[in-house]
């Protein structure tokens, strides 16, 4: 007996098949229902500008202000709950910096605010909405009388006070805190300095991506998106990676390790010569050229398991590596036979299988002929 479904090839599906789909029906009825349960029930705090700047689009999404040293600036903020339960969030503002491949990242409540985050101030420091309501609160900008040009950001953060989890066991729970971050950007007359810089070039990785930790800080007043390349060479000279970089926003006077994972094969044992090129701002060029060096205790700390990206020939290890994806692919055929046999069997036990009847009794048997 076979089961028409328009999603085969043919029209029909085997028993093996169809068991399959009815296990996976179920599963997919067990989860859906709890993820259904896990999302009712729950409020989302949204932020919004009040006033945005008709000539700047971006104002409409998060606040741009341009300031002075000692002024005082007056805007609001609109703070809706767009969830399904009552709930309460508490309002604080935050520092930005720079995340570790790159992109704008904000502090926590309880790092200390030196920047944009220590100018906010908050009129109302909690609030409680009900599904749907939303609520304007007024806040103020005080810029320091003696303060660095340029650019400098921060953020307006609602944070939920109903935790969700996301996992628990007997021995673990993972709570998830509901956080929505507003950037707020203060731009100040001065001189407007684009100035990137190398501090080193160190090899790292972990789980089997072997990586090159690219050290670099924006000294100058102004955001950065650099792009560019890097290169390695070995200690003949001969050309062994040439790797693409492209940098998301890099703010001023903020520093990083940019990872840059290495491509096909990795580096072994010995001493390399990695040559960096990076432009940025208005064509502006950074050449920075270093030497480093991998060890045999780097590799062995990065290539662990078996890897996906290709070892650099370690004998043994490497040996081990390919049997270890010939046990993972026979561990995977037996968990496929197990399921398809469970598959046949559900498939004889549940209602569709007899539907035929006598007559489909006879089809099967004819065909056997």
């Amino acid at each position: 007996m076979y089961i028409w479904s328009p999603f085969s090839r043919f029209g029909f599906l085997p028993p093996s098949i169809a068991g399959m789909l009815i296990i996976a029906a179920l599963l997919a009825g067990t989860f859906g229902s709890s993820l259904a349960h896990a999302a009712d029930g729950r409020p989302k705090f949204g932020l919004r500008p009040v006033l945005y700047d008709a000539s700047n689009p971006v104002t409409k999404s998060y606040f741009v202000f341009d300031s002075r040293p000692g002024t005082i600036l007056h805007n609001r903020v609109r703070v809706t709950n767009s969830g399904t339960a009552t709930g309460t969030a508490i309002l604080y503002a935050v520092d930005a910096t720079t995340g570790q491949t790159s992109g704008t990242v904000y502090l926590s409540h309880n790092d200390v605010r030196r920047d944009v985050g220590a100018w906010i101030t908050l009129r109302m420091q909690s609030i409680t909405l009900a599904p749907g309501q939303s609520r304007i609160v007024p806040f103020q900008v005080t810029t320091p009388k003696i303060v660095r040009p340029g650019q400098h950001v921060g953020g307006i953060v609602a944070e939920s006070m109903m935790p969700e989890s996301a996992s628990q066991s007997n021995s673990l729970q993972i709570q998830i805190q509901n956080l929505t971050i507003l950037a707020v950007q203060v731009n100040l007359p001065g001189p407007q300095l684009e100035q990137l810089v190398a501090t080193g070039i160190q090899p790292g990785g972990a789980n089997n991506y072997q990586t090159l930790l690219v050290g670099l800080r924006n000294t100058g007043t102004m955001m950065l998106k650099p792009h560019g390349t890097l290169q390695v060479t070995d200690a003949q000279g001969s050309l062994l990676q040439t790797l693409p970089l492209k940098l998301d926003t890099f703010l001023p006077q903020t520093a990083i390790d940019y990872p840059v994972y290495l491509q096909k094969k990795a580096l072994g044992v010995g001493s390399y010569r990695a040559t960096l090129a990076l432009i940025y701002g208005h064509g502006h060029e950074l050449h920075y050229t270093t030497v480093f060096t991998i060890t045999g205790q780097q590799i062995a700390k990065v290539f662990q398991t078996s890897n996906p990206l290709q070892s650099p020939g370690l004998g043994l290890f490497g040996l081990l590596s390919s049997w270890q994806i010939v046990v993972d692919v026979l561990f995977g055929l037996l968990v496929l036979g197990i399921v398809l046999c469970w598959g046949r069997k559900l498939y004889r036990l549940s209602p569709v299988s007899h539907r035929g009847g006598k007559n489909s009794m006879v089809r099967r048997y004819s065909k056997r002929r």
